[in-house]
This record gives structure tokens, sequence and C-alpha cells, in this order.
């Protein structure tokens, strides 16, 4: 239906690289501690830059105050907390290191250190810090299982299975794939099948599991059942709940980076992170083209039709000649039975967009064959179908014309055009498109084909 989601900006990563390109340092506090590597603001945008400021005004203020060791870790903690979600590593890395520092029985600080290490490859110091967070705080499981993942990325797997095992009751998911990770990487296939399957059960929106499934059946010489669970693979993963984490997401401010992130949560199959990353770049900029299209999209994925009608039809309020969005809402609206106003959408948008080739087919098509007949137009359906055809002679849109033709009662044109069009996919050599037009050939030889 759609064609991807629509990003607002470059990646987030050319954002931050800009944000260093004047950048400052925050000098040390205190003998021990360490300079604080400040983004140029100039280069982010105007709420983030607003943000960043005044806690940037805050820690420097704790620092003049020469309050006590304690005041002064949370004031760099904070600060780090809000540099690490805009994934501003270096800043972010420096005052997690000094508010562990001043702060030494605080597990809180070594596990973000932690996890900013796993996110950034570095695997041998976040097991250090992990570790270091898991005495301090052992009551803290997501640090186990964080510790898990690293151990097993590591390769250390004997380690990483005992801490799956020991997760089995609190993260059931998370500790099925991880153990049949470790499985597989063991070479004991047929205990890593039954983790996936598992895993699989518990949280069946995971579909890039199938892939490790398929890798065990392989495995195995079961060859059928690794197919068929590579036909099933997804970008869907098991996440760790964990309201630590969660709660750098609720800092991030501006329509830019909240669209971004919410990208990033589609492409890894996590829909409802999706959701309220786009929800939250709206909420910061109400006209946010992109942030609408992306949230609509989502919601397809979501299984919500009319949460995602209700995002496209703001988004033509806001950019009437969208002809992209325009031709998936009319298809939203056809799979709600809403068929009349499909065909509003299109009219509209292809007056103001006449040579949208996708607006032009998707309507034709409804005119030529909608469910329901009170909208219907053979004559209208021809005219735009000959057009298309004529300026992109491909398979498909010979099949419009066909449609078109059998609406008009004129079955022997419809079939002669419906051979034009596996003639075409022939000639493209698409052997699934002429499959399935080969299949309609005897639905247009009927003298009542309509």
């Amino acid at each position: 239906m759609t064609r991807g989601l629509r990003t607002a900006a470059p990646l987030l990563c050319a954002i931050i690289l800009a944000s260093f390109a004047s950048a400052q340092e925050l000098p040390a506090a205190r003998q021990g501690l360490r300079a604080v590597p400040l983004p140029d603001l100039t280069a982010l945008e105007t709420p983030v830059a607003d943000q960043l400021r005044s806690a940037q005004r805050e820690l420097e203020r704790a620092i003049e105050r020469r309050t006590g060791s304690s005041t002064l870790a949370t004031a760099y903690g904070s600060f780090g907390r809000l540099l690490h979600a805009y994934e501003l590593f270096d800043g972010a890395e420096s005052a997690y290191q000094n508010a562990a520092t001043l702060a030494s029985a605080d597990g809180r600080w070594p596990y973000l250190l932690g996890y900013l290490f796993q996110q950034t490859g570095r695997l041998t110091d976040a097991e250090s810090q992990f570790t270091r967070a898991l005495r301090l705080e052992p009551a803290r499981r997501e640090t186990a299982a964080r510790l898990a993942d690293v151990y097993l990325r590591l390769n250390r797997l004997r380690e990483s299975r005992e801490q799956f095992q020991a997760l089995r009751d609190l993260f059931p998911a998370v500790a099925a794939q991880g153990l049949g990770d470790v499985a597989l990487r063991e070479g004991r296939l047929n205990d890593a099948v039954q983790h996936f399957r598992d895993a699989l059960t518990r949280m069946p929106q995971a579909t890039a599991v199938h892939y490790s499934l398929a890798m065990a059946y392989r495995g195995l010489g079961r060859l059928e059942d690794a197919r068929t669970e590579l036909d099933r693979r997804g970008s869907g993963v098991i996440t760790l709940g964990d309201p630590e984490v969660e709660s750098l997401r609720a800092l991030v401010r501006g329509e830019r980076l909240l669209t971004i992130r919410g990208k990033a949560a589609f492409e890894a199959g996590q829909f409802r992170d999706a959701a309220s990353w786009f929800a939250s770049a709206i909420a910061d900029a109400p006209e946010a083209i992109a942030a609408r299209v992306n949230l609509g999209t989502t919601y397809i994925r979501l299984g919500e039709p009319d949460k995602a009608i209700e995002q496209f039809e703001m988004v033509m309020r806001l950019n009437p000649d969208d002809d992209e969005t325009a031709t998936n809402l009319a298809i939203l609206l056809a799979d709600r039975s809403r068929f009349a106003d499909a065909i509003a959408v299109l009219k509209t948008t292809r007056a103001r967009v006449p040579r949208s080739t996708p607006v032009a087919t998707t309507l034709a098509r409804l005119l030529a064959a909608s469910p329901d007949r009170s909208v219907r137009n053979g004559a209208e359906a021809l005219a735009l179908a000959e057009e298309v055809f004529a300026a992109s002679p491909s398979p498909v849109h010979a099949e419009t014309v066909a449609l078109a033709l059998t609406e008009l009662g004129r079955c022997a044109d419809a079939h002669a055009w419906l051979l034009r069009a596996v003639a075409a996919a022939e000639q493209a050599v698409d052997v699934a498109e002429v499959e399935r037009l080969r299949a309609l050939l005897a639905r247009y030889s009927s003298p009542a084909c309509r």
C-alpha cells in the first residue's frame, strides 16, 4: 500500500555530527572528574537547543555552588541522561562517569553507562559496567538481561546461558530467544528450535525470530521447515521492558528527531513504540506532515485502519497535492467499503495533480470494478485507463483497460486487452504476474464478463 516511511530530516547521526562541528567542553568540576564535551547548539532544533542549554546551566550552577558530591552526581547524571537521549554519546559518557565517581554506591550511573556502551558496540566496557551495576543493585533484573546479551555477543556462551536461564520467570520471551541463540551457537539445534518456538508462542509479533528458527531447522536438515520459517520472517523483535531506558525517550524534544526515532522503531518492528514517537512529534509540531504520514503507516501495521485514515485525512488537509497519501487513503477507505469517499478523494487530488499515475490508476480501477456498483462509471474508467496506458504501457495498466471494458460490457475487447497484458508480462519475464493474469483469462472469455 505504501512506499515506506517518510523522513523529515537527514539521519540522526548526521544531525549529531553537525552538532559537534564547533563543540566545546564543560571543564571538570573537581580533580578526578572529566570534562564534558558539549554540542554546538546552533546546529540543533530550537526546542532541543533550549532544552540542552537549560540543562547545561543547571549543571553549571551546581558546579559553581560547590555542592556536595551526591547533589553534584545527580546534576551530572541528569545532564548525561539528556545527552544520551539525543545520542550525544561522548558527552553522556563523561557525565555518567563523573556521576558514578561522585556517587560510587548508586547503581544507576554504571547501568546507564553500560547501556550506552552496549548501544555503541563497546561490549567489554559494557560488561564491566553492568557487572558493577548488578553488584550495587542486585534487584535490578534488567541489568542481568543486558549482561546476558553482552555475554552472548562476546561469545561467552556459558555465562550467557546461565544469565538467561535465571531470567526465565521474569522475562520469559527475552530468555527464550537468548537461550535459543546460545543453543544455536553451541550446535544444540533441537534445543534451539524449542527455545525459538517458545519465544514466538509468547510473542508472535516478534517475526524476526522466524529467521533464527529457520537457521536451526536448516542445521537439522529440515529444509522445508526452514523455507516456511524464512517466508514468515519480518522485522518484529523482542524488546526488554526497561523503565530506566524508557525514561530517556520521554526527554526527547523536536519534531525531526522524534520522527527519526519513530522511523528507527518502525524498521525494528517496534510498532507501538514507533506510534508513540510519531505522536510525540505531532504534539511538538501539529503540522508535521512526515510524522503524520508515518503514524498513519504505523497504524496500518498495527491493524488500526480507522486511525490511519484519520492521519491521512489530516495530511490531505495540510497538503492537498500529496498524491501518494491520497492513493493510500483511497485504498484504506475502499477497504472499509467507503467506495464513494475513496473516489471523491481521488477525483479531488486528480484535479490538482492531473499527471499522477497512482491516482489515475486507482481511480480507474474503482470506477471500473468497485463492489458498490452505484459508484461505477465504465466510460470514465476507460478514458483514465487508456490515458495511463498510453503514458506507461505496463501489464497492470493494460489490465486496468480490460477492467474498464468489462464494466462497459465489451467482453471481447476486454479479453484482447488482458491477452495484451499477459504478453507484456511475458516480455518483462515477470513469471508471477504472467500466472496471475492468465488465471483471469477464463472470466474474461465469457460473453457476460461484467
